[in-house]
């Protein structure tokens, strides 16, 4: 892969006082050792990035954060709590805050309209809030069904079971029926229809009961008794006459006698034929967001007119990217341009190996976020929630890879380098390797909390680099063996920078199934700079080296997944 920029940045003043830019970096080295300052004031700066009293800052942030793990949290050099996962007791999310202050962390509020009207002053007035937060994944789909189907007062209902199911069309879902004996179901249509035979799914599970006796109800009128045969499938029941009816009601009368019984028993699909053959009950459920565009834009307006002083954030699922398939094209066109006028910072999380076990994705945290560049657009910062640690409720424990801390190092880079002016970090698990269930809101390794404390030091020193103007220069940065990669050049303080990165997961990256390694390899970088003279020093940052340019670029090696950080001495044309 070949990674080109052109970029041209905005003027820049004609001189660069080195005390200032001294003072930056000395106020961001100062945040990362807890010496934050009151927040006075938060603005979008013209690189999309955010400026806290008038200085670049880049939030380093956690979600749903306990109080008792602040103090390890302010460890890893973080410096931002995202979302409140407390108790709503009047008093409760201020004294969030306030723990928060004392141990130097900012803090981005959800907005709550049922906030008492002093818990929200306080929380106007606090010296670390830094935003407020719009309710998270508004595109996370959930399922609609136009479905009435209504189990008796008696009867026990699970609801991961729902009766809806019964009249979806799956017929690889189940619905509990309990008690089995006595127990009872009606589907309720929008109009009389008139069916000339019915059908039953039963689905057979050892130690569960199975239904036998079953009567059938058309507006309370028997239309049918049936004895259910023990099996698996559809067992269809002809009528001896047609019935027209808007109600159907199904009455089990027996059981089949089984050992281990558990006194429930699960049916999969129940359907009434027409004449035509078709199935006048089903109604298949479709998928909806958690909350419209409207309703996301109506909450803005609220936040922004309650307080206009600070941003707000909203997190997306991943679905808004091109490759996702979750919404069709025509429903992503509708829907996220409307959601991104929702907010003033977007966000997205993807955890590729957390969240689906699958390392060779680990693009698609760049990915994403050239995406969500793309839907933000140019002044509208954006942020990336990166996986730390295992521990999913989404997979087998026993079956997770592990997330490791040159996974979550590439990820943090990959964002930054394709445009996030913020990152997030995901700490949560809810189950031990082994199975045992285990919630923790702060679950990474040792050995990956110190990886997340020199990385966020190092992110919180080049802020001011990172966020700066995009480079006015042409600058392209190539691998041997078409290693993938990508690179970021900007230029603060007299310099160049150029944050250049190994991005190949090795050969067969693309064919990896779930649970597969990934096998990210090595190669030399080639980085053309235009203008560049030769013998100009280039010092490598943070690795205690420096490169002669030859004229017009320079070489580097780059390990697995590794990034380099380039300061180049420079000067505008």
């Amino acid at each position: 892969m070949r990674s080109v920029l052109r970029l041209r940045g905005r003027s820049a003043a004609p001189v660069v006082l080195a005390l200032a830019v001294a003072a930056l970096l000395a106020s961001c080295t100062a945040m990362a050792q807890g010496k934050v300052e009151q927040i006075r004031q938060v603005t979008i700066g013209r690189n999309a990035e955010f400026r806290v009293n008038g200085k670049p800052f880049l939030p380093i942030a956690v979600w749903l954060a306990d109080p008792r793990y602040f103090g390890a949290i302010k460890g890893t050099n973080v410096n931002t709590l995202m979302g409140y996962a407390g108790e709503s007791e009047p008093g409760k999310i201020v004294a969030y805050a306030e723990a928060a202050w004392a141990m130097g962390l900012y803090f981005v509020a959800p907005y709550d309209r049922g906030l008492p009207a002093q818990d929200y002053r306080s929380l106007v007035s606090s010296p670390n809030l830094l935003g407020w937060i719009q309710d998270d994944e508004p595109d996370l789909t959930r399922t609609v069904s136009d479905a009435d189907v209504a189990p008796a007062a008696h009867m026990r209902v699970n609801r991961r079971t729902p009766f809806a199911s019964l009249v979806d069309g799956d017929t690889s879902s189940w619905t509990a029926i309990e008690p089995v004996v006595g127990g009872e179901f009606t589907v309720r249509l929008k109009r009389p229809v008139t069916v000339q035979s019915l059908a039953v799914w039963q689905t057979i599970s050892e130690g569960l009961a199975v239904a036998k006796g079953v009567t059938f109800l058309g507006d309370g009128k028997e239309i049918l008794r049936a004895t259910l045969e023990n099996r698996t499938g559809q067992q269809k029941l002809d009528l001896k006459q047609p019935a027209t009816f808007k109600e159907l009601t199904l009455r089990f009368t027996s059981q089949y006698d089984l050992p281990g019984n558990q006194g429930y028993a699960s049916l999969s699909e129940v359907e009434a034929f027409d004449d035509a053959g078709n199935d006048v009950l089903l109604s298949r459920p479709r998928k909806e967001p958690r909350a419209t565009p409207g309703e996301m834009r109506a909450a803005y307006r609220d936040i922004r007119a309650a307080d206009h002083t600070r941003p707000v954030f909203m997190t997306l699922t991943s679905a808004f990217m091109r490759n996702d398939t979750t919404w069709d094209p025509a429903r992503k066109e509708q829907m996220y341009p409307a959601l991104a006028k929702a907010a003033d910072v977007l966000g997205f999380d993807t955890y590729p190996i957390f969240g689906s076990g699958f390392p060779g994705r680990l693009h698609d945290v760049a990915d994403g976020t050239a995406d969500l560049r793309a839907l933000a657009g140019p002044g509208k910062p954006i942020y990336a929630w990166i996986e730390t640690n295992k521990g999913s409720q989404w997979m087998t424990p026993s079956l997770q890879p592990d997330v490791r801390p040159e996974h979550t190092r590439a990820e943090v880079w990959m964002a930054i380098i394709q445009g996030a002016k913020a990152i997030g970090y995901f700490t949560h698990k809810w189950f031990d390797p082994d199975g045992t269930a285990n919630y923790s809101s702060f679950a990474p390794s040792t050995e990956m909390q110190a990886e997340l404390k020199r990385l966020n030091d190092q992110l919180t020193r080049l802020a001011p680099a990172i966020v700066a103007d995009p480079a006015g220069v042409r600058v392209q940065v190539s691998m041997s063996d078409d290693l993938l990669c990508h690179a970021k050049a900007t230029e603060f303080g007299g310099a160049l920078y150029i944050f250049a990165q190994n991005i190949d997961l090795g050969k067969e990256a693309a064919t990896l199934r779930q649970f597969d390694p990934i096998s990210p390899r090595s190669g030399k970088g080639t980085i053309t700079v235009e203008g560049l003279k030769a013998g100009t020093e280039i010092q490598v940052v943070d690795e205690n080296r420096t490169i002669k340019a030859e004229a017009g670029g320079f070489t580097d090696g780059f390990g697995p997944l590794a990034e380099h950080i380039y300061r180049i001495p420079w000067r505008r044309k």
